[in-house]
């Protein structure tokens, strides 16, 4: 009986550790992201830093199959969806980090988390920067006791619907190889 109680005692106790709410969790990285925003030049270790925040802050899995549409998605074998996951993590990993002056904050409030569930989010920010307003909104979801962000939604203009317009238009013409193709060099590109 006493064992039980142990056991019930630890579970409960990784429960309430487990996640964060999906605002302190955004909070958490903004922090270091903004620390590391503020300065003038950033050596390689920091800007591998920037990119490694934006890894642990994004389900690159699922922005990647939403990037798509259902059909384009559910036609390729398993191996090249994890190919075009693995390319498109590393495109956008690579042109973020180079593109995050648009993050760049003074101030930064943020509205209580809108749940939907309990593995779903939705949390705005309001940054100020030099006295202007941006409007980002995260879409998350509960990732392996985590919260990740699927979607960013900057003044109005989702990621994700962003990059699912600019794909159907190449899958107009172009195989998914090609697709992938063109986000690899994207990502090298990005990467110098």
């Amino acid at each position: 009986m006493f064992k039980k109680v142990l056991i019930a005692i630890a579970c409960a106790s990784l429960m309430a550790f487990a996640a964060d709410d999906p605002v302190t969790a955004i909070k958490k990285k903004d922090v270091e992201l903004q620390t590391l925003l503020k300065k003038s030049s950033r050596s390689a270790k920091e800007t591998e830093r920037v990119k490694a925040l934006l890894n642990d802050s994004f389900d690159f899995e699922l922005l990647a199959k939403k990037s798509l549409s259902k059909g384009d998605w559910d036609k390729q074998d398993a191996a090249s969806q994890e190919k075009f996951v693995a390319e498109f993590q590393r495109m956008v990993r690579n042109s973020s980090a180079k593109r995050l002056e648009l993050y760049r904050a003074d101030s930064t409030i943020y509205e209580p988390a809108k749940m939907k569930g309990t593995d779903e989010a939705r949390v705005t920010a309001h940054l100020w920067n030099k006295g202007k307003e941006s409007v980002l909104e995260y879409k998350m979801s509960m990732v392996n006791g985590n919260w990740k962000a699927w979607d960013l939604v900057i003044d109005d203009l989702s990621t994700a619907r962003n990059y699912k317009e600019q794909f159907g238009q190449i899958l107009k013409t172009k195989s998914f190889a090609e697709l992938i193709d063109i986000i690899s060099k994207k990502a090298d590109e990005a990467e110098k």
